[in-house]
């Protein structure tokens, strides 16, 4: 009994090493080879069309990979220059009104100071020097060190911003290689499909092939279900934005919209980023009904988010509601911003790997 319960141990420390070792490996090898990891991605939704292309048309497997190739990237590519062109037309007319604006908001600052802060300035001037000398430097002390440290902070922020701008220049040619890497790989990946698949089954022993067969249809499902979860999501805020823009009658109500799409893909930050700086000016500058108007909407925007998307993620995903909520929690403590994206994804993973008997099958191994 004593030597059966000190083997189970070594084999369970044998499943531990070895998930940090395939965990360590993953770590270091995704940035060498993502390119790679994309075209296999890209592959994969491609080869139902390049089947049925093949199969219909009767083309040869390595035209119809071409043909389905290229009329997906000039999908994308058309698809991109519509959204520019519409954003250079929406981003020239807000380029005309935003500098009235901007000086309306200068003189509003302005009879603000004149009117408000002034006069508090002089009533805590003449109530400063009614104070010990003592006392008047302990303020002025702690004035002076607030305010370098809002200037050390907001030094360090513009530095940051402009070391950012070579960075990303210098990432351009590299984008472009790995672009061109992860096309041509998807083509012979796509193209010779069916050989491939077929190599690597040869190389796989049948009961780890058998689990990992497993592990990918739920893995492939769910992963699905959650692009079309977010899918949904993005398109309902999207619409409703849209809808609330074209009632209140809105100028460019299309392209302010697209912009909130784009905001709405940021983790924790989302269409605030857009509504709450409008919200804000439009109230200084004593529009309130267009106020009200943008504060409801973006209300609605942010509650409606919150209470579908527990919903329609689990319902996609086929995971407990309790457990989406539990997931984007944990998520966002331990990795902020981008848990939201993370928490979520190691539940599928970990349902993943229940539903295919991972777990079980370690549970057995480390018992004997």
């Amino acid at each position: 009994m004593y030597r059966q319960k000190i083997y189970q141990l070594l084999r369970f420390f044998f499943v531990i090493l070895s998930v940090i070792v395939i965990c360590l490996t993953l770590t270091y090898a995704i940035p060498y080879i993502y390119p790679f990891l994309l075209a296999a991605l890209l592959s994969l939704f491609l080869n139902p069309v390049v089947t049925i292309l093949e199969k219909t048309f009767r083309m040869p497997r390595g035209f119809a990979a071409f043909i389905a190739m290229a009329i997906t990237i000039s999908g994308v590519i058309g698809l991109i220059i519509l959204l520019i062109s519409e954003l250079i037309h929406g981003t020239s007319y807000l380029a005309d009104i935003i500098p009235d604006h901007f000086r309306a908001f200068v003189f509003m600052m302005e009879e603000f100071i004149n009117g408000q802060l002034l006069p508090l300035y002089h009533h805590f001037a003449s109530f400063f020097h009614t104070l010990s000398p003592d006392q008047q430097a302990s303020i002025n002390e702690s004035i002076n060190q607030f305010i370098h440290q809002f200037a050390a902070f907001g030094t360090n922020i513009l530095n940051t911003l402009l070391l950012q701008i070579p960075r990303t220049l210098s990432l351009v040619p590299g984008s472009i290689t790995i672009f061109l890497f992860t096309v041509m790989s998807a083509f012979f990946m796509t193209k010779d499909w069916h050989i491939l698949i077929t190599n690597v089954k040869k190389m796989i022993p049948k009961n780890v092939l058998h689990t990992s067969s497993s592990v990918w249809n739920h893995l492939q499902k769910a992963f699905s279900g959650f692009m079309k979860a977010q899918l949904i999501l993005i398109s309902v805020t999207s619409l409703t934005i849209l809808a609330g823009l074209l009632l209140i009658q809105v100028d460019f109500a299309l392209t302010i919209a697209l912009f909130a799409v784009l905001a709405d893909m940021l983790p924790f930050i989302g269409t605030g980023i857009i509504f709450i700086p409008w919200i804000i000016y439009l109230f200084l500058s004593a529009d309130y009904s267009m106020t009200i108007a943008l504060t409801i909407l973006y209300m609605f925007v942010v509650v409606q988010r919150q209470l579908l998307e527990p919903k329609i993620v689990s319902d996609r995903v086929g995971l407990n509601p309790l457990a989406t909520l539990a997931a984007l929690f944990i998520g966002i403590q331990i990795w902020g911003a981008f848990g939201l994206l993370i928490g979520p994804f190691l539940v599928i993973l970990g349902n993943a790997f229940y539903q295919a008997g991972v777990f079980q099958q370690m549970a057995r191994f480390i018992k004997g």
